[in-house]
């Protein structure tokens, strides 16, 4: 987790929340509230939806 809590800092607010949106898109997780943070939205997810997202994020 502290290694997507860093990479949310370098790419952005913006960037997360859209990439959050298509991760979850499809499963049982919510997409993230207006005033909720970060980090807690990202605990939220499964092993595999966080990989997917890190994979997004860092552009692989």
């Amino acid at each position: 987790m502290k290694y997507l809590a860093s990479l949310v800092e370098k790419v952005g607010k913006e960037r997360f929340d859209a990439e959050f949106g298509k991760v979850v898109t499809g499963t049982d997780i919510k997409p993230r509230a207006s005033r909720e943070r970060t980090t807690t939205a990202a605990k939220r997810l499964t092993k595999a939806a966080a990989r997917k997202l890190i994979g997004a994020l860092a552009g692989r």
